[in-house]
């Protein structure tokens, strides 16, 4: 498993969720370092999912991951994590790692809210009205 073709993979499922649900504040592909080869946890973000909830939100996402992702990158997302728009994390991930839509950020030593260690790959890190 090559990372940038897991985090390819993964930004088509979000760029599809986003399309059918609506925009994401936060979409984090987060693992202990950027070369991790499974245990991969997507923490996402969004007004649809606060309206959703967090568990048929996560269903939603693990689905769509399901479906979207090729069989080789299946087995490396080990978790799916919903955040509240509002969550002390997510404001910090904006605050402090803004990125547009579509600029992928790999993110060597993530510090925000109460994390003070592991690697990622911001997707969106945005303010959603």
């Amino acid at each position: 498993m090559h990372i940038f073709t897991l985090v390819t993979d993964v930004e088509k499922v979000v760029e599809s969720l986003r399309k059918q649900q609506g925009e994401f504040a936060l979409a984090l592909l987060y693992n202990e370092t950027l070369d991790a080869g499974r245990g991969w946890n997507l923490i996402v973000a969004a007004p649809w999912a606060d309206k959703m909830g967090d568990a048929d939100a996560t269903r939603v996402i693990a689905h769509a991951l399901h479906d979207g992702l090729a069989l080789e990158n299946q087995p490396t997302i080990s978790r799916v994590t919903v955040l509240k728009t509002s969550d002390p994390f997510v404001k910090d991930m904006i605050g402090l790692y803004p990125v547009t839509p579509g600029a992928r950020v790999p993110v060597q030593q993530l510090t925000a809210g109460q994390l003070t260690e592991g690697s990622g790959f911001i997707l969106y890190s945005q303010k959603v009205a």
